[in-house]
Protein backbone atom coordinates (compact mmCIF):
# COMPACT_ATOMS: atom_id res chain seq x y z
CA UNK A 1 0.00 0.00 0.00
CA UNK A 2 1.52 3.58 -0.66
CA UNK A 3 -0.21 6.69 -0.28
CA UNK A 4 2.09 8.39 -3.34
CA UNK A 5 -0.65 10.17 -5.84
CA UNK A 6 1.21 9.04 -9.51
CA UNK A 7 1.48 11.46 -11.70
CA UNK A 8 -0.64 12.15 -15.16
CA UNK A 9 0.66 13.90 -18.14
CA UNK A 10 -1.94 16.29 -17.88
CA UNK A 11 -1.71 19.56 -16.52
CA UNK A 12 -3.59 19.78 -12.59
CA UNK A 13 -5.27 22.79 -14.33
CA UNK A 14 -7.06 22.73 -17.76
CA UNK A 15 -5.03 25.09 -20.60
CA UNK A 16 -7.88 27.19 -21.13
CA UNK A 17 -7.98 28.40 -17.30
CA UNK A 18 -3.87 28.22 -17.26
CA UNK A 19 -3.94 31.01 -19.64
CA UNK A 20 -6.88 32.73 -18.25
CA UNK A 21 -5.04 32.86 -14.37
CA UNK A 22 -1.69 33.73 -16.65
CA UNK A 23 -3.39 36.44 -18.57
CA UNK A 24 -5.11 37.91 -15.02
CA UNK A 25 -1.60 37.77 -13.61
CA UNK A 26 -0.06 39.91 -15.68
CA UNK A 27 -2.85 42.35 -15.82
CA UNK A 28 -2.03 42.52 -11.87
CA UNK A 29 1.63 42.59 -11.76
CA UNK A 30 2.24 44.49 -14.94
CA UNK A 31 1.22 47.69 -13.88
CA UNK A 32 3.27 47.17 -10.41
CA UNK A 33 6.25 47.23 -12.76
CA UNK A 34 5.43 50.36 -14.06
CA UNK A 35 5.24 51.94 -10.62
CA UNK A 36 8.47 53.93 -9.48
CA UNK A 37 10.22 52.47 -7.04
CA UNK A 38 9.88 54.14 -3.59
CA UNK A 39 12.74 56.47 -2.54
CA UNK A 40 12.94 54.67 0.81
CA UNK A 41 13.54 51.29 -1.30
CA UNK A 42 16.50 53.00 -3.26
CA UNK A 43 18.22 54.36 -0.47
CA UNK A 44 18.38 51.45 1.82
CA UNK A 45 19.48 49.76 -1.34
CA UNK A 46 22.36 52.20 -1.77
CA UNK A 47 23.12 51.72 1.83
CA UNK A 48 23.43 48.01 0.98
CA UNK A 49 25.68 48.09 -1.92
CA UNK A 50 27.75 50.76 -0.26
CA UNK A 51 28.05 48.27 3.25
CA UNK A 52 29.04 45.30 0.72
CA UNK A 53 31.41 47.51 -1.16
CA UNK A 54 33.06 48.33 1.93
CA UNK A 55 33.26 44.50 3.08
CA UNK A 56 34.89 43.12 -0.26
CA UNK A 57 37.36 46.23 0.15
CA UNK A 58 38.17 45.25 3.37
CA UNK A 59 38.74 41.52 2.33
CA UNK A 60 40.65 42.01 -0.49
CA UNK A 61 42.83 44.53 1.87
CA UNK A 62 43.31 41.60 4.04
CA UNK A 63 43.99 39.44 1.69
CA UNK A 64 46.84 41.08 0.12
CA UNK A 65 48.54 41.38 3.29
CA UNK A 66 46.98 45.26 3.69
CA UNK A 67 48.48 47.52 6.50
CA UNK A 68 46.14 45.80 9.14
CA UNK A 69 49.24 45.61 11.24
Amino acid sequence: MSDKKETSERPAIEPPIQAHLGDQLKKLYGSILSEPIPEKLTMLLDQLEKAERKEREGQSERADGGSDQ
